[in-house]
């Protein structure tokens, strides 16, 4: 398995971060997929990223813990996503004015370098801090 993490400071606290980005059905904001269908609420409950071009890659929450400013999630169906056991975090610390979000993955790479993997991963994952910095009101 390949590991990758992605961190970005956010000027503004932990707490507030947490509420824009604790939201699993968020991603749907970020532009990242054409339509994103969810299925259940709370851990155990899946998203449904439908595709440009087509395809749909499904994750699953595994978990969410609200004191930790922490969640994890599992891709369940890889639709066009070349990569294999993904399992990803997100995790947000720091005290005062400002926090680091941070994103740690693990996967296999599937018909693509490592390299070109992690890139691809730190794209999503900017996209969705981007996306939480936008409701935070700084961008």
């Amino acid at each position: 398995m390949h590991a990758f993490s992605y961190s970005e400071t956010v000027q503004k606290d932990a707490a507030a971060t947490w509420q824009a980005m604790r939201d699993f059905a968020a991603i749907a904001r970020a532009g990242l997929a054409e339509r994103v269908e969810m299925q259940g609420d709370g851990i155990g409950s899946t998203r449904h990223l439908h595709m440009q071009g087509g395809g749909v890659l499904v994750e699953r929450l595994d978990s969410h813990d609200e004191a930790a400013f922490t969640l994890s999630y599992t891709m369940t169906e890889r639709g066009p996503m070349p990569l294999l056991q993904y399992q990803a975090s997100l995790h947000i610390s720091g005290e005062g004015h400002s926090c680091d979000v941070t994103f740690n993955a693990r996967y296999e790479p599937q018909g693509i370098s490592e390299d070109k993997a992690n890139r691809m991963l730190g794209n999503v994952y900017r996209a969705l801090i981007a996306t939480a910095r936008t409701d935070l009101g700084l961008s």
